[in-house]
């Protein structure tokens, strides 16, 4: 299906802030943030020590200046990596499981790249198959197989990539050659692969140089990773709002991709750019817990650390239509929609999703082909099962980055991830509670309660007759107070002189 694609990039609306949108056909469909203070990980190659070996998890923990420790899976070490060893070839095609057990001690230092930022507790997840990313290639130091872009599909384009690429390359280096490269001349991604080289050259001479743990190679910036991997000749328009980073990525496209200068704009009007292309409004629902259908249905979308659960829900059934009927429609138009909250929200990991049963076996297929046709413009790799007898579809899509839920949100500080809080009736009883249990030293005094204005309105509206009774029983006069700097949980009792 072809789109209109549109890159638009803000970069003056936030100091120290770069806001991209990928829209198709002038919808939302991909988000990007990077600040200043919290730049991505991933793609970073360090020189670390490893602190323990966990043979139960089959990994090591390894210490790389950061917070938290990364996570090596011992499957990905290939054996040339291990720093103070020589360096050996790796045979065509390796396998990962039928590799040679690779042996590593706590207190080695060792070469590794995150390739998953650390999300909540846990901390990065690290490989040792170092990778370096151009526009045309990416570039495998410790393997030696060629990969071609699954988006190159005639055969005749493939075999040409794969032979230039084996005359260019040094036997022991792998290499995938990128969508961008079908394109260009061999001379353009030669040149890329002598940067490639060089780049991976100064990294081990580093390496060399210093001590772990320490920072060897940092990937650019946002904006020109966009460019690099996001703007090929499928894209119609860039759009940034700064002319500085407008400049930028002249420069870089001047170097790399002269034809593709002609659809980048300067955007300078005075509207914010992310209101006038209605990107704002998108980003004010991209959290909401129930998206509705145009049948009348709703998803909902709830998103742990384990799992994503996405659930479909008929609504509003119209009585002049066959039920059947309005299942299969409510199901086709959720399939579409949960690809497009996949990619937006960046949902990724193992994902469950609960589509309303139907009889026909064929009907829940043909919404299984609409799903994956809806994400076929999906960056991320994805693997589906096949639906559960329950009507349950399993699917994974690959992670390198916290989705939105965690890019735009942090933990709520009352409710500590619950997702719940106790409820007025409670925290009145709990209140209730206390004084009781200080009820033979408050017995003829003045109480003074501070509560949230929630649960103030709570007492004098709806608990009133039971705090006077309470407040006689005990022989104490209460004088309750909202206070607007408490949170919905929070109260203060003052014991008046």
């Amino acid at each position: 299906m072809k789109f209109k694609k549109e890159i638009i990039i803000a970069t003056n609306e936030f100091e120290g802030e770069l806001r991209v949108a990928l829209l198709e056909n002038s919808q939302l469909v991909e988000f990007y943030l990077e600040h200043d203070i919290r730049r991505t990980l991933v793609g970073r190659v360090y020189k670390g020590k490893v602190e323990n070996v966990i043979p139960g998890l089959r990994g090591a923990f390894v210490n790389m200046g950061l917070r938290k420790n990364g996570f090596l899976p011992l499957a990905d070490i290939p054996e040339s990596e291990i720093f103070d060893e020589s360096r050996l070839e790796v045979e065509p095609e390796p396998k990962k499981k039928e590799a040679k057990p690779i042996v590593i001690n706590a207190g080695q230092e060792i070469i590794c790249q995150i390739t998953k930022e650390p999300i909540g507790e846990k901390g990065a997840r690290i490989t040792s198959f170092i990778s370096l990313a151009g526009r045309y290639l990416v570039y495998f130091p410790w393997a030696s197989r060629i990969g071609i872009s699954r988006r190159i599909h005639e055969r005749r384009t493939r075999g040409k990539l794969r032979d230039f690429a084996k005359k260019i390359r040094k036997s022991d280096v792998g290499l995938i050659i990128r969508t961008s490269a079908a394109t260009v001349n061999e001379q353009e991604v030669r040149n890329e692969y002598e940067e490639l080289e060089q780049r991976w050259s100064n990294i081990e001479n580093k390496a060399k140089r210093e001590k772990a743990p320490v920072l060897l190679y940092d990937e650019t910036d946002i904006l020109i990773k966009i460019v690099r991997d996001m703007f090929t000749h499928q894209v119609d328009a860039l759009v940034v709002d700064d002319e500085v980073k407008y400049k930028r990525v002249i420069d870089y496209l001047r170097r790399i991709a002269p034809s593709l200068i002609e659809r980048v704009s300067l955007y300078k009007a005075e509207m914010p750019i992310f209101e006038h292309y209605k990107v704002e409004q998108e980003l004010m629902k991209v959290l909401e817990h129930k998206i509705w259908l145009k049948s009348g249905g709703f998803i909902t979308i709830d998103q742990t650390e384990a799992l994503v659960a996405i659930d479909i829900n008929s609504g509003k059934f119209s009585k002049e239509q066959d039920p059947e009927t309005l299942i299969f429609q409510t199901n086709l138009q959720a399939a579409a929609e949960i690809a497009h909250q996949i990619r937006l929200r960046d949902l990724s990991g193992l994902i469950i999703i609960d589509f309303i049963d139907m009889e026909e076996q064929k009907k829940m297929d043909i919404v299984v082909r609409e799903l994956k046709m809806c994400l076929e413009n999906d960056r991320a790799k994805a693997d589906f099962s096949k639906v559960s007898r329950f009507g349950i579809l399993e699917m994974t899509r690959e992670r390198t980055r916290p989705g939105l839920l965690y890019t735009l949100t942090e933990q709520c500080p009352i409710c500590k991830g619950l997702g719940r809080v106790l409820s007025r009736v409670e925290i009145a009883m709990k209140i209730e509670h206390f004084l009781f249990t200080k009820s033979h030293q408050l017995k003829g005094r003045k109480v003074k309660l501070l509560v949230s204005p929630l649960i103030y309105d709570f007492f004098v509206t709806e608990r009133q007759d039971q705090l006077t009774h309470f407040a006689k029983k005990y022989q104490m006069a209460l004088d309750i107070k909202p206070d607007t700097a408490l949170q919905f949980n929070e109260h203060k009792i003052y014991m008046v002189l």
